[in-house]
Protein backbone atom coordinates (compact mmCIF):
# COMPACT_ATOMS: atom_id res chain seq x y z
CA UNK A 1 0.00 0.00 0.00
CA UNK A 2 1.22 3.60 -0.87
CA UNK A 3 0.27 6.07 1.46
CA UNK A 4 0.80 9.75 -0.44
CA UNK A 5 1.13 12.36 2.05
CA UNK A 6 -1.55 13.46 4.49
CA UNK A 7 -4.74 12.60 2.45
CA UNK A 8 -3.27 9.04 2.83
CA UNK A 9 -4.15 7.56 -0.98
CA UNK A 10 -3.83 4.07 -1.30
CA UNK A 11 -3.22 1.98 -4.23
CA UNK A 12 -3.81 -1.23 -2.82
CA UNK A 13 -1.68 -4.32 -4.86
CA UNK A 14 -4.00 -6.76 -2.62
CA UNK A 15 -3.32 -10.62 -2.68
CA UNK A 16 -6.36 -12.74 -3.92
CA UNK A 17 -9.25 -14.49 -2.72
CA UNK A 18 -10.99 -17.41 -3.95
CA UNK A 19 -14.40 -16.36 -5.94
CA UNK A 20 -18.14 -17.47 -4.75
CA UNK A 21 -21.02 -18.18 -6.64
CA UNK A 22 -23.20 -15.89 -4.37
CA UNK A 23 -22.84 -12.45 -5.27
CA UNK A 24 -23.96 -10.75 -1.81
CA UNK A 25 -21.57 -12.89 0.18
CA UNK A 26 -17.81 -12.70 0.67
CA UNK A 27 -16.51 -15.89 -0.66
CA UNK A 28 -14.64 -18.30 1.89
CA UNK A 29 -11.26 -17.96 1.05
CA UNK A 30 -9.12 -21.12 0.39
CA UNK A 31 -5.72 -19.99 -0.19
CA UNK A 32 -3.23 -18.42 2.17
CA UNK A 33 -2.71 -14.74 1.87
CA UNK A 34 0.32 -13.84 1.00
CA UNK A 35 1.58 -10.63 1.83
CA UNK A 36 2.67 -8.11 -1.19
CA UNK A 37 5.42 -6.00 -0.57
CA UNK A 38 3.12 -3.39 -1.84
CA UNK A 39 -0.07 -3.85 1.37
CA UNK A 40 0.78 -1.47 4.58
CA UNK A 41 1.11 -4.27 7.42
CA UNK A 42 -2.89 -4.33 8.59
CA UNK A 43 -0.96 -4.12 12.18
CA UNK A 44 0.20 -0.63 11.93
CA UNK A 45 -3.15 0.50 10.21
CA UNK A 46 -4.78 -1.56 13.54
CA UNK A 47 -2.17 0.20 15.37
CA UNK A 48 -3.35 3.75 14.46
CA UNK A 49 -7.16 3.22 15.13
CA UNK A 50 -6.41 1.36 18.29
CA UNK A 51 -4.30 4.96 19.90
CA UNK A 52 -7.09 6.83 18.43
CA UNK A 53 -9.91 5.07 20.18
CA UNK A 54 -8.11 5.01 23.36
CA UNK A 55 -6.20 8.35 23.71
CA UNK A 56 -8.57 10.63 21.24
CA UNK A 57 -10.69 11.32 23.81
CA UNK A 58 -13.48 10.48 20.95
CA UNK A 59 -12.17 13.74 18.43
CA UNK A 60 -11.02 11.64 15.86
CA UNK A 61 -11.54 8.62 13.48
CA UNK A 62 -9.94 7.14 10.01
CA UNK A 63 -12.58 7.45 6.91
CA UNK A 64 -11.88 5.20 4.01
CA UNK A 65 -13.09 4.53 0.62
CA UNK A 66 -12.78 2.87 -2.84
CA UNK A 67 -11.56 4.85 -5.60
CA UNK A 68 -13.73 3.97 -8.17
CA UNK A 69 -12.23 5.98 -11.24
CA UNK A 70 -8.55 4.15 -10.06
CA UNK A 71 -10.34 0.99 -9.81
CA UNK A 72 -10.34 -1.95 -12.07
CA UNK A 73 -12.70 -4.17 -10.12
CA UNK A 74 -16.34 -2.81 -10.39
CA UNK A 75 -17.59 -1.21 -7.14
CA UNK A 76 -20.30 -4.05 -6.97
CA UNK A 77 -18.42 -6.94 -7.58
CA UNK A 78 -15.26 -5.90 -5.43
CA UNK A 79 -15.55 -7.83 -1.85
CA UNK A 80 -12.80 -7.29 0.79
CA UNK A 81 -12.40 -8.66 3.85
CA UNK A 82 -9.59 -8.17 7.22
CA UNK A 83 -7.97 -11.37 7.65
CA UNK A 84 -6.73 -12.38 10.77
CA UNK A 85 -5.91 -16.24 12.19
CA UNK A 86 -8.73 -15.97 14.43
CA UNK A 87 -11.58 -14.97 11.98
CA UNK A 88 -11.74 -13.32 8.82
CA UNK A 89 -13.79 -9.68 9.11
CA UNK A 90 -16.20 -8.41 6.31
CA UNK A 91 -15.75 -5.21 4.53
CA UNK A 92 -19.20 -3.65 3.51
CA UNK A 93 -19.16 -0.77 0.89
CA UNK A 94 -22.10 2.36 0.61
CA UNK A 95 -22.90 3.04 -2.78
CA UNK A 96 -20.51 5.46 -2.97
CA UNK A 97 -17.39 2.96 -1.64
CA UNK A 98 -16.69 4.04 1.77
CA UNK A 99 -16.20 1.87 4.34
CA UNK A 100 -14.62 1.41 7.67
CA UNK A 101 -11.94 -1.32 8.82
CA UNK A 102 -12.92 -2.68 12.27
CA UNK A 103 -10.15 -2.22 14.70
CA UNK A 104 -9.12 -5.46 16.30
CA UNK A 105 -7.57 -6.68 19.74
CA UNK A 106 -4.13 -5.81 19.83
CA UNK A 107 -3.25 -9.70 19.94
CA UNK A 108 -5.54 -10.51 16.81
CA UNK A 109 -4.23 -7.38 14.98
CA UNK A 110 -1.08 -8.74 14.83
CA UNK A 111 -1.43 -11.54 12.32
CA UNK A 112 -4.18 -9.75 10.41
CA UNK A 113 -4.35 -8.45 6.53
CA UNK A 114 -5.83 -7.22 3.67
CA UNK A 115 -7.75 -9.48 1.15
CA UNK A 116 -10.07 -8.85 -1.74
CA UNK A 117 -11.05 -10.85 -4.83
CA UNK A 118 -9.42 -8.59 -7.45
CA UNK A 119 -6.92 -10.77 -9.36
CA UNK A 120 -2.94 -10.22 -9.27
CA UNK A 121 -3.67 -8.34 -13.03
CA UNK A 122 -6.42 -5.62 -11.50
CA UNK A 123 -6.21 -2.83 -9.12
CA UNK A 124 -7.58 -1.23 -5.99
CA UNK A 125 -6.87 1.60 -5.22
CA UNK A 126 -8.30 3.00 -1.48
CA UNK A 127 -7.79 6.77 0.10
CA UNK A 128 -8.55 7.07 3.72
CA UNK A 129 -8.26 10.01 6.04
CA UNK A 130 -8.05 11.97 9.45
CA UNK A 131 -11.81 13.10 9.92
CA UNK A 132 -13.29 14.55 13.00
CA UNK A 133 -16.19 13.40 14.97
CA UNK A 134 -17.61 16.97 16.85
CA UNK A 135 -20.10 19.16 14.48
CA UNK A 136 -19.83 22.75 13.27
CA UNK A 137 -22.60 23.48 15.39
CA UNK A 138 -20.96 22.10 18.65
CA UNK A 139 -17.10 23.91 18.21
CA UNK A 140 -16.22 26.74 20.48
CA UNK A 141 -12.53 27.69 20.66
CA UNK A 142 -11.99 25.13 23.80
CA UNK A 143 -12.73 22.46 21.33
CA UNK A 144 -10.33 23.57 18.95
CA UNK A 145 -7.77 23.70 21.23
CA UNK A 146 -8.45 20.64 22.65
CA UNK A 147 -8.59 19.00 18.83
CA UNK A 148 -4.55 20.61 18.24
CA UNK A 149 -3.61 19.81 22.07
CA UNK A 150 -4.81 15.91 21.47
CA UNK A 151 -3.41 15.86 18.16
CA UNK A 152 -0.03 16.59 19.24
CA UNK A 153 0.25 14.43 21.56
CA UNK A 154 -1.23 11.16 19.80
CA UNK A 155 0.90 11.99 17.17
CA UNK A 156 3.93 12.69 19.37
CA UNK A 157 4.30 11.14 22.61
CA UNK A 158 1.81 8.00 22.23
CA UNK A 159 2.65 7.04 18.54
CA UNK A 160 5.96 5.31 17.57
CA UNK A 161 7.94 7.20 15.12
CA UNK A 162 7.25 4.95 11.90
CA UNK A 163 3.43 5.21 12.63
CA UNK A 164 3.39 8.91 12.50
CA UNK A 165 2.96 9.71 8.41
CA UNK A 166 0.16 7.44 9.12
CA UNK A 167 -1.27 10.43 11.58
CA UNK A 168 0.19 13.57 10.07
CA UNK A 169 0.38 16.99 12.32
CA UNK A 170 -2.55 18.85 12.95
CA UNK A 171 -1.89 22.44 12.60
CA UNK A 172 -5.93 23.68 12.75
CA UNK A 173 -9.36 23.33 12.46
CA UNK A 174 -10.87 24.19 9.12
CA UNK A 175 -14.39 25.02 8.50
CA UNK A 176 -16.15 25.49 5.59
CA UNK A 177 -19.69 26.24 4.21
CA UNK A 178 -22.10 26.67 1.31
CA UNK A 179 -22.81 30.05 2.00
CA UNK A 180 -21.55 33.26 3.42
CA UNK A 181 -21.72 33.66 7.62
CA UNK A 182 -19.00 32.37 9.44
CA UNK A 183 -18.74 33.94 12.94
CA UNK A 184 -17.80 33.67 16.44
CA UNK A 185 -19.86 34.46 19.37
CA UNK A 186 -18.90 34.94 23.22
CA UNK A 187 -19.88 37.20 26.18
CA UNK A 188 -17.56 39.50 27.91
CA UNK A 189 -19.11 41.77 31.03
CA UNK A 190 -22.46 40.29 29.98
CA UNK A 191 -22.61 42.16 26.20
CA UNK A 192 -23.15 39.47 23.53
CA UNK A 193 -20.06 40.25 21.31
CA UNK A 194 -20.14 39.03 17.21
CA UNK A 195 -16.60 37.98 15.45
CA UNK A 196 -16.68 37.57 11.51
CA UNK A 197 -14.56 35.02 10.69
CA UNK A 198 -12.45 35.56 7.40
CA UNK A 199 -12.62 33.01 4.89
CA UNK A 200 -10.50 32.45 1.39
CA UNK A 201 -8.67 29.38 3.01
CA UNK A 202 -8.53 26.57 -0.09
CA UNK A 203 -11.66 23.77 0.30
CA UNK A 204 -10.01 20.39 0.08
CA UNK A 205 -13.23 18.82 -1.61
CA UNK A 206 -13.24 21.53 -4.43
CA UNK A 207 -13.63 19.79 -7.63
CA UNK A 208 -15.36 19.24 -10.67
CA UNK A 209 -17.70 17.01 -8.36
CA UNK A 210 -17.83 19.46 -5.20
CA UNK A 211 -18.65 22.87 -5.79
CA UNK A 212 -16.24 25.63 -4.08
CA UNK A 213 -17.05 26.14 -0.32
CA UNK A 214 -15.95 29.62 2.00
CA UNK A 215 -13.25 28.16 4.77
CA UNK A 216 -11.39 29.95 7.66
CA UNK A 217 -8.85 27.90 10.22
CA UNK A 218 -8.74 27.96 13.43
CA UNK A 219 -5.56 27.23 15.37
CA UNK A 220 -6.30 27.76 18.95
CA UNK A 221 -3.62 30.32 18.86
CA UNK A 222 -6.28 33.07 18.69
CA UNK A 223 -6.96 35.26 21.56
CA UNK A 224 -10.64 34.40 21.74
CA UNK A 225 -11.62 32.87 24.78
CA UNK A 226 -12.29 29.42 24.99
CA UNK A 227 -16.17 30.25 25.37
CA UNK A 228 -16.33 31.55 21.94
CA UNK A 229 -18.45 29.74 19.91
CA UNK A 230 -19.05 28.88 16.29
CA UNK A 231 -21.97 30.40 14.63
CA UNK A 232 -22.31 28.53 11.39
CA UNK A 233 -24.84 28.26 8.19
CA UNK A 234 -26.35 24.91 7.65
CA UNK A 235 -24.21 22.51 6.27
CA UNK A 236 -20.89 23.66 7.14
CA UNK A 237 -18.62 21.14 8.12
CA UNK A 238 -15.08 20.62 10.07
CA UNK A 239 -11.90 18.89 9.30
CA UNK A 240 -8.50 19.15 10.08
CA UNK A 241 -5.76 21.06 8.32
CA UNK A 242 -2.46 19.08 7.85
CA UNK A 243 0.85 19.61 8.01
CA UNK A 244 2.06 20.37 4.25
CA UNK A 245 -1.70 20.28 2.81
Amino acid sequence: MRLIASVLLASLALPAVAQDAAPVTLPPVSTDLKRSKDVLPYTQINEVLLKMDRYGEGLFRMDFRVLTKKTTVPLEQLRMVVRSDEADHPIKFDAEGRFKLPMLPEAEGKSADLATNATPEQKVSISGSIELNPRAQDLDMAKVRQIVRVGFKLREELLPWYLRWLFPRIEAVRVCSPTPGLELEWRENGQLLGLPLPTGERDPKADKEHPARLCTLLTGQERWPDSARLVAPAGAELSVKLQGQ
